[in-house]
Parts: C-alpha cells; sequence; structure tokens
C-alpha cells in the first residue's frame, strides 16, 4: 500500500448460521455445506478473512482495512494479504491484552496479556478500591487505586508531592525523581514520575506494590493483594507513579515497581506502559481499532541548546554532564537523527551582561567531543537568568537556515526542532524576584516561593518559548522543596519556573541530584520523539502497539525496544525508531493499536455505543453494538448494575445516589460544587481558558 487513506462501501456478507446474508438492500441465503466458519471466510481468496479486512464490520473500506470483494484493494500489483499494513491492522495480527475493570477507582487499566497476574483488593468493611498487577516475566508489579486527594492537592503534582512524603519515603532512600505533565486521552491533567529508590533491605516487586498499595490508600489493611515475594529480591527500585486528576474530589493513582540495579529495556518499558496514562480509562470506557499508515522520509534533525548556570556552586554539575555526553549521543545516534549541540552560559557574574545568549565556541556542533569542552564554562557569580538565556539565545541563532542549505554554526536550521535543556541548582532568577519578593533568596530557603507574580513571569516565558517553537527540559532541583544531592554539599533550590515551563511546552524534568547519565539519556530520548515524523492520528492505548516497516509486499513486524525496535513518545503521541529498525526511505511503515472511547464522546457523535445504559461497557467491533456491564473480574447479569464500591454485581436500587446529587432533569448534568443542574458543554461549549471536560461533561478551567 502507498499510505493512501481510503474509504468506500462495498456489499458485506456475513454468517447467520449456515447461511450468508448480504448486507444492504439486498440479501439472500445460500447453502454451506462446508460450514466454513465465519471468521475464515475468505470471498476474494487473498488469505485475508472477511472478517478480518472489514474488521469493524461496518461494510466500509476504513483506513487500515482492506476489501473483502477484492483481493487487491489499492491495484498496486500486490495482493492484500501481502501487505505491510495487513501484518499490523489484520485482528489475528494484534498484540494480546486485556482491560481489568475496577469500578471501585472508577478507572480501567488496559495491559499486556504477560502482566498475568490481577487482583482487585479489597478493605475490611468490604469496599473494593483498587487491584494489584504482576508481569511474572519481567518481575514487575503494579497497583491502581482511586482515593480522595490529600491534604486537599489541587493538581497531580501537588498529590504526587504527598504520596512522595506519605508512601514512596517509607520503601527507601529516593536518589533521583524525573516527572513529565500530561493531558490524558479524556482530558484529565495528569503527571509521570518516575523514582530511583535505594531501600535498607531486600525487598521484592510483589511486597513492595502490597504494601504500597496500603500506603496509597492511608494505611488501609487490605486481602486480595499479591503473593508475597514472587521474583527476585534487591535493594535497588525502579518505581513509576501515574497521578490523574478526575474531578477536585478524586484522583487516580498506577504505581508499577521493577527490583533490579540496571533494569533491562524490556522491564522499562512494561513500567512506561503501566504508567505513561495511555492505558488507564473511566470505569465504562472501551476501545477502538485505529491504522495508521505512513512513508518513510528522511533523517529527523534536532538542534539541542544548553542554557548552563555558571554561578559559583555549578562547576560539578557541568563535569558531571561532560562526563555523561556519551550517553546522549548513543541514543541520538541509535535512532539516526541529524543533531547538533551548543551551550550558552547565564553569565551569572553580571546581572545585565551584553554576552548572556551568544554560544559558546564555535556555536553548533555535531561532535561530542567539541559539546563536551563547551559544557564546561566556569563558575562564578551569583545571578541566573536561566529562561531568559534561553530566549536571548535562540534570537541570536534566528533566523534559521532554510531547509535543504548548508549549515551554520550560528543559526538554527528551519527543518530542525529547537530543543532548550536548562540547568541550573536555583530558581530561574526572574521567577525569584517575583515569586519570592526579593532577587536573593539564600539557597538554604528552599521552600515554594508562592507569590502570584511569580506565576505570571511563568506564563510570559511559556508563551514566549511556544512562540519560537521551542520545546525546554529542566535539569534542576526537585519542585516543590529543592533537593540534596550528597552529604558533602548544600542543598538545592526547587528548579521553579524551569519545571513549569518545560511541562507546559512538551519537555519534563530531570532531577540535577539524580544520576547525571540518567537524565541525558532520557532527554535524548525526548529529542527523538520530538523530532520523529510518525506522529499518530489518535493517542493510542500504548500496551495495543504494533508496528510494521518495509517496501511494499514485503514488510516485517517490529517489536518495541529501546536497541532495535520502536519506541512510543507519549508526550507528543509519536514513533520512534531505533537501530537495525529504522525504516529506509520510501518504506511502507504502519502503526495498529486501540484508542480509548466512552459513551457520549463528543468526538464520535450519533455513534452506536451511545444506545448503551449508563456504566455499560460497548463493543463497537460487534455487528450489532454489545452492550455489556463490566465489573471487577466479572460481567454483571443484563438485570443488576455494577455497585462500585464493592465491585459486586447488585440490584440497580443499592447504587449510591452519587451519579446526581442536585436530582437534575434528564439532559441536564450536576456541577456538585455548586450544586447547580446545567446544559452538558458539549452543548454549551466553554468560555476562554477552559475546556470541556468529557466525564464530567462540565467546564473546567485549564489552570485548576
Amino acid at each position: 500500500m502507498t499510505g493512501k487513506r481510503i474509504t468506500h462501501a462495498f456489499s458485506r456478507t456475513i454468517v447467520v448460521g449456515f447461511c450468508l446474508a448480504t448486507l444492504g438492500g439486498y440479501s439472500a441465503c445460500t447453502s454451506n455445506p462446508g460450514g466454513v466458519p465465519a471468521d475464515q471466510i475468505d470471498t476474494d481468496d487473498d488469505r485475508v478473512p472477511d472478517a478480518s479486512e472489514d474488521r469493524n464490520q461496518d461494510g466500509m473500506v476504513d483506513p487500515g482495512e482492506t476489501d473483502p470483494n477484492s483481493s487487491d484493494t489499492d491495484g498496486d500489483g500486490i495482493p492484500d494479504g501481502d501487505e505491510v499494513s495487513t501484518l499490523a491492522c489484520a485482528p489475528g495480527n494484534d498484540r494480546p491484552f486485556y482491560v481489568y475493570d475496577v469500578p471501585g477507582a472508577d478507572a480501567m487499566l488496559l495491559a499486556d496479556a504477560r502482566v498475568a497476574e490481577r487482583k482487585t483488593v479489597r478493605t475490611n468493611d468490604g469496599r473494593a478500591p483498587g487491584a494489584v498487577f504482576y508481569d511474572p516475566d519481567l518481575g514487575v508489579a503494579a497497583t491502581l487505586v482511586g482515593k480522595s486527594p490529600s491534604g486537599g492537592a489541587p493538581t497531580p503534582a501537588g498529590q504526587r508531592d504527598y504520596e512522595r512524603r506519605a508512601a514512596i519515603q517509607s520503601l527507601g532512600q529516593i536518589e533521583a525523581q524525573r516527572t513529565r505533565a500530561f493531558v490524558t486521552a479524556e482530558g484529565f491533567e495528569a503527571e509521570q514520575a518516575s523514582f530511583t529508590i535505594r531501600s535498607s533491605q531486600m525487598v521484592a516487586a510483589t511486597d513492595v506494590v502490597n504494601a504500597l498499595a496500603s500506603a496509597l490508600l492511608d494505611g488501609a489493611p487490605l486481602t486480595g493483594t499479591l503473593p508475597a515475594n514472587m521474583g527476585s529480591a534487591g535493594r535497588d527500585l525502579t518505581l513509576n507513579l501515574l497521578t490523574v486528576k478526575r474531578t477536585d474530589r478524586h484522583f487516580v493513582l498506577v504505581a508499577a515497581v521493577v527490583i533490579s540495579t540496571d533494569p533491562s529495556g524490556d522491564q522499562l518499558i512494561r513500567l512506561e506502559e503501566l504508567t505513561d496514562g495511555t492505558n488507564v480509562a473511566r470505569h465504562g470506557a472501551f476501545t477502538r481499532h485505529v491504522c495508521d499508515q505512513f512513508v518513510a522520509k528522511e533523517q529527523s534533525k534536532a538542534d539541542i541548546l544548553w542554557v548552563v548556570d555558571d554561578s559559583g556552586s555549578m562547576e560539578d554539575d557541568q563535569m558531571a554532564v561532560r562526563a555523561a555526553a556519551d550517553a546522549m549521543e548513543e541514543v541520538l545516534t541509535l535512532a539516526e537523527v541529524d543533531f547538533r549541540l551548543a551551550v550558552a552560559r547565564t553569565w551569572a557574574d553580571n546581572d545585565n551582561d551584553p554576552r548572556r545568549g551568544r554560544l559558546e565556541g564555535d556555536g553548533f556542533t555535531s561532535d561530542i567531543e567539541t559539546f563536551k569542552d563547551d559544557i564546561v564554562v566556569g563558575a562564578d557569580g551569583g545571578w541566573e537568568p536561566g529562561l531568559e538565556t534561553g530566549i536571548l539565545a535562540i534570537d541570536r541563532a534566528l533566523p534559521a537556515t532554510a531547509a535543504g542549505a548548508a549549515a551554520d554554526k550560528e543559526k538554527l536550521r528551519e527543518d530542525a526542532v529547537t530543543i532548550v535543556i536548562h540547568m541550573s541548582d536555583e530558581r530561574d532568577q526572574a521567577v525569584e524576584c517575583a515569586a519570592c519578593g526579593s532577587c536573593d533568596r539564600e539557597e538554604s530557603q528552599q521552600t515554594f516561593c508562592d507569590r502570584p507574580e511569580g506565576q505570571a513571569v511563568i506564563d510570559r516565558f511559556i508563551a514566549d518559548y511556544r512562540q519560537r517553537d521551542a520545546v525546554t527540559f529542566a535539569i534542576v532541583g526537585d519542585l516543590p522543596n529543592g533537593c540534596q544531592q550528597s552529604s558533602t554539599r548544600d542543598d538545592f533550590e526547587p528548579g521553579q519556573g524551569y519545571v513549569e515551563v518545560a511541562n507546559a511546552t512538551g519537555g519534563q524534568f530531570g532531577s540535577l541530584c539524580g544520576d547525571m547519565r540518567q537524565n541525558l539519556e532520557d532527554v535524548a530520548r525526548a529529542a527523538t520523539g520530538i523530532a520523529s515524523a510518525y506522529q499518530l492520528s489518535r493517542l493510542p492505548a500504548s500496551a495495543t502497539l504494533r508496528v510494521a516497516v518495509g517496501p511494499p509486499g514485503d514488510g516485517r513486524v517490529i517489536a518495541r525496544s529501546r536497541e532495535n525496535g520502536f519506541d512510543y513518545d507519549p508526550v507528543n503521541n509519536r514513533i520512534i525508531f531505533l537501530g537495525d529498525a529504522v525504516p529506509n526511505d520510501g518504506d511502507e511503515v504502519v502503526v495498529a493499536y486501540r484508542r480509548w472511547d466512552w459513551k457520549n464522546n463528543p468526538n464520535t457523535p450519533g455513534d452506536p455505543c451511545d444506545l448503551c445504559e449508563d456504566n455499560q461497557y460497548c463493543d463497537p467491533e460487534e455487528d450489532i453494538v454489545d452492550c455489556g456491564v463490566p465489573c471487577g473480574e466479572v460481567e454483571c447479569d443484563p438485570t443488576q448494575s455494577c455497585l462500585p464500591d464493592t465491585a459486586t454485581c447488585g440490584d440497580p436500587g443499592d447504587l449510591p445516589p452519587t451519579t446526581n446529587p442536585c436530582g437534575c432533569d434528564a439532559g441536564l448534568v450536576c456541577n456538585p460544587t455548586t450544586d447547580e443542574c446545567l446544559p452538558p458543554c458539549e452543548e454549551t461549549g466553554c468560555e476562554a481558558g477552559e475546556f470541556c471536560d468529557s466525564a464530567t461533561h462540565l467546564c473546567q478551567r485549564l489552570d485548576v
């Protein structure tokens, strides 16, 4: 196939017992003495069953489908059975997965089928607020819980900070932390954090997750937990935490753990799938199949600018980047990214230095040894305007050289993505002056500064970087209260300003107190995603991704791997190819996956799934939409309802009266904060600065 997206109708045949009936104004019944199973009928003899060619059974050739009545749907001389798209998109080739319902958390988790252990956990009073999971092959364990915000946490970051102090720190010494903020497919604010932890004793992944599930539920004793001592034991933990804010009254948390001093690529990918936010949806959501097709393009390009705080305490951090720079180069080279690196210093010894924004050395370079020399800029002074320096450096590097023109070491390239990495052990200077009410805040004063003037400065810098199409990363002190690199030096201030700008521009945060090599690998991996040409049309459930690549008629399936395979960047929704898996120019690239959908999703108007009752699960790939009632580990009888608190099937009259506390008439939704009955936001629209929350059908401010 050439990648052309086609949709047309055809006369579709389905099996009814031993009769064939053609849908559309004509119908007929013919004998089927051979008793061919419905899923094996192949009308056009192209070795692809009709049910696989029209996988959603709608009588249309949708993108990623082929025509059951034509052995060569696109007329390119290659039978449909040999197309690259068939390797990825045919139903029989789907990646095995399951969806586990956790009604007490108002959540469903989609996971790879190899995460074979899954159980609902219950409290002593019979409630079922969560579940636990375990992949015995990779030794990865996880828990999902639903809970009220702790300490009035207004944001995912605030909830994560509470859980760090209340639950995660009890596991051992936190040695590194990384975070990224995003919005889920259903429109909810979320954050993913990763922690490296050193335990004081030998522990197994299932024991850690059992303890963590209880701690996340404020110490509640639980039954239904994972068996003890499963997998290898050790003291080095990698823990990922997903925090999703559903409402002001409800958060969903997913924590996943692996025990290893050096987790394998497959283990890290499993952690990522469980906590990247793409595989979690609300109770009652369902999935649809999507197939995206591309033609491989030329090498992607990235111009990466490091903005380095050169104040008196930063020289050892500059040396740490120098020592770890090869790790960044390895990832970028493996992905075949045409990258250049440059360094700009803050000139911290002068609050108005005209050299600020000037590139060090000869400017942009592709030579890692030259970059290692440029990054060590020295350390002197105490004025650190990193966000301003980044803007000045970008502006000095404009106008960019045109695509196809010879590169200029002093200029950005028009056909390359622009990435800015801020590294500092203090707040951004402008943010500190505004948020703290003083420009000389002592480094030992690590508490978060919250004067509203600070947020106004941050918003201005977010707009400035977005206007320049730049994605920023922050290697700084942890929010909200900084961090301590070692017992031999001062604590670091929180990287206030840098972290917020990184989150808002599509980058991420890495702790200056953590492993610098890991920070540089993370930045490089994210850079490959930002530069990738393979942006998906919808947000996938990443545990269902299946990728095929190759010239027409000669494709191969690519495994997910961070060495020789594909990877997925959830922030930029792009596929990345690494090592031997990088496609050749002109190759077909086909990506199949599942995406989440839900009843009354305004993006799918008039959908048959809207006919399902509340809390029912829709299977959109049935000839007649199948509306089931998932409830924990079972499906309820049609006459029953799922009682979410206990994850059991019961009388509909026993449902908790929380779905409509205002007593609204049909067609109106309840705003529980004001006790008002309002029209759904899909009908009324929202004011500037608000978005329509598809779960509550109420307008919500973007900054809440």
